[in-house]
């Protein structure tokens, strides 16, 4: 059972080769790691607000890498683990972190769950936080929507200040259609 807290705020084609994918791996790492680096440091990782393409105000890290919820785990009812954890890095600091530096714009309530003896996860009104690996790159948002670990991935929205309404459920991209329409001849112009 996860614990909840709360605060208040070259040479040779061989070694060419070998090397290429050295660097491959080490940027992939990186990549993955990325969130939990910044996290784990000495000072305590900012959250901010951020526009992410579709997504005003979603909750980013100090990097920009965007934050996703799992619907499953209100409450900070962990169920992202194992090989979840990989697909989706959790944003984790050090169990001495007492409190979280917010940017302008972030309104909700932070805490933290458990996951390991030295560690523990960052929580948002309640959901746990995580990076995707699949964004590939800041102000991405590649895992809204996807249906995974029982329960669905959203972006989280910096200005929420409830579990109710911490998660972006869709776009907020304005989406309008015109309509063009001919009339033919006889007809009343309107």
């Amino acid at each position: 059972m996860s614990k909840l807290t709360t605060s208040t705020i070259h040479r040779g084609s061989t070694t060419a080769s070998r090397s290429r994918w050295t660097v491959s791996v080490i940027a992939l790492s990186a990549l993955v790691l990325a969130p939990m680096a910044i996290a784990s440091g000495t000072a305590a990782p900012v959250l901010k607000s951020a526009n992410v393409p579709g997504f005003k105000g979603a909750l980013v890290t100090r990097s920009s890498r965007t934050l996703y919820l799992l619907t499953s785990e209100k409450g900070a009812k962990l169920k992202c683990t194992g090989g979840c954890l990989s697909v989706w890095p959790p944003l984790l600091v050090k169990t001495s972190v007492k409190k979280i530096s917010l940017g302008a714009g972030v309104k909700g309530r932070i805490g933290f769950v458990k996951r390991s003896a030295t560690k523990k996860q960052v929580t948002f009104n309640s959901y746990p936080v995580y990076t995707y690996s699949g964004d590939g790159a800041a102000l991405r948002s590649s895992g809204q929507g996807i249906v995974a670990f029982g329960g669905t991935w959203y972006l989280v929205k910096a200005t929420a200040t409830s579990s109710g309404t911490s998660a972006f459920s869709k776009s907020t991209k304005s989406t309008s259609s015109t309509t063009t329409t001919t009339s033919g001849g006889g007809g009343y112009g309107y």
